[in-house]
């Protein structure tokens, strides 16, 4: 076997690797968001114990990239996705550490049980998993054009996350709603803001990995 076949076998292996972890890290955040809006707390616990799995599936990827980087002295376009990939599991971590923060508040506001509903925190979950599925589906296919589709999204986040605190505000005033349950709503949003610019910023990983600019840049 050639080195370059061998390294192509490696890089492959690695691509495989982060596509699994977006799989586990995509499920965990779904049935956490599907937890929340049914607020069903003894589901929440079960999707607390699971970060682990997540945790364990970064540092994994995490020592192989390594171990290419200072075995291979890879350069160019290979290197680039070496990189993109080291960014790239961090961001789903910190998704998948979301996934836990919200089932935690599940659990704190099922206890409560706040007959207090809002319209644009159910928009938020739809947009945000959409936003996480479509950052994955553009690396798996080196689609730019899905890439970019992904970062226009996070607009839409961000007006719902901003619709939400207004909607909060107005009824904290009012009466409306129980000042503890209107905190733990809010860090419900903010976390799924959250989730919204770390699938932006798997995005434009993606997008560094094909062109090698940033989008800054």
């Amino acid at each position: 076997m050639t080195y370059r076949i061998r390294f192509d076998q490696e890089l492959e292996e690695l691509k495989i690797s982060l596509i699994k972890m977006g799989d586990l890290v995509t499920k965990h955040i779904h049935r956490s968001l599907e937890t929340f809006l049914k607020m069903n707390a003894q589901q929440a616990e079960e999707m607390i114990k699971k970060d682990k799995e997540v945790n364990d599936m970064e540092h994994a990827i995490e020592k192989e990239c390594m171990r290419i980087i200072l075995r291979e002295q890879p350069v160019a376009k290979d290197l680039r996705l070496i990189t993109s990939i080291l960014k790239m599991i961090t961001d789903l971590e910190r998704i998948g550490d979301h996934a836990v923060d919200i089932s935690k508040l599940t659990i704190f506001m099922e206890k409560t049980q706040e007959p207090f509903e809002v319209i644009e925190i159910h928009s938020m979950v739809k947009t945000s998993e959409e936003m996480i599925k479509q950052a994955l589906e553009s690396f798996v296919n080196q689609d730019l054009v899905i890439a970019e589709e992904v970062i226009k999204k996070d607009d839409l986040v961000d007006q719902d996350f901003y619709a939400i605190r207004q909607l909060v505000a107005k009824a904290i005033r009012e009466s409306h709603i129980d000042a503890d349950y209107a905190i733990y709503l809010m860090m419900v949003a903010k976390y799924l803001e959250r989730i919204g610019d770390h699938a932006v910023n798997l995005a434009e990983w993606v997008i560094f990995s094909i062109t090698g600019k940033h989008i800054s840049d």
